[in-house]
């Protein structure tokens, strides 16, 4: 590939590694608006700006891998999870949204939620990085994190059944309901990881030349 070529793909990789760090920030935005204490509006105007941004980026970004196959199937996938994300986030701010006149969650379950936020939102970022990167073992490290967000999940059930003060049915439902939207993020966060290993390999050009 020419040296054109290379800087084509390479800028191509960062565009999508951006989208996924908007729909990590659009994430994380909508968990403070859920979770924080302190600050949860600023959190919800944080992610609806960074979905705003990350709509736009979409639309401009659709059309434009330039820089051969791989670049094209990629831009395709990555874009589709990539939207996915942004849907789950705009889901997590709507029983943020709704939320917002109710008793808050239980400290052990809101505990258990924040867990299993930290763990799906932090792999969504780390997705990003994985496409810069573009090495086997960096995919490979960031899809035998993705069950952890399973094993979270399944611990607030059990905090859940076990729980001493009864939990009315309306904040378990919307604890089970987030739990599985996060559980989702990982899943897409694993597939972006996927993806990059068509720029991965010792001669991908997204690594450069030794």
């Amino acid at each position: 590939m020419s040296d054109t070529g290379v800087g084509e793909l390479r800028a191509f990789v960062g565009e999508l590694a951006g989208l996924v760090r908007l729909a990590a920030e659009a994430l994380d935005g909508a968990t403070a608006a859920l979770t924080a204490e302190v600050g949860a509006a600023d959190g919800a105007v944080r992610s609806e700006k960074a979905l705003a941004e990350l709509r736009g980026r979409i639309e401009e970004d659709a059309g434009a891998a330039s820089a051969g196959l791989r670049a094209v199937v990629a831009g395709v996938q990555v874009g589709r999870e990539v939207e996915w994300l942004g849907v789950l986030a705009e889901r997590l701010l709507e029983v943020a949204w709704a939320r917002q006149d109710r008793e808050p969650f239980p400290e052990q379950l809101l505990t258990s939620l924040r867990a299993i936020a930290e763990a799906a939102v932090g792999l969504v970022a780390r997705a990003a990085d994985v496409l810069e990167q573009a090495a086997p073992e960096a995919v490979a490290d960031l899809l035998s994190d993705v069950p952890e967000t399973a094993r979270r999940q399944r611990l607030l059930y059990e905090r859940l059944l076990a729980a001493e003060a009864p939990v009315d049915v309306g904040t378990a439902a919307d604890l089970v309901l987030l739990s599985g939207h996060y559980q989702q993020c990982a899943e897409h966060a694993g597939a972006i990881g996927r993806y990059a290993l068509l720029f991965t390999g010792p001669s991908s050009p997204v690594r450069g030349r030794s």
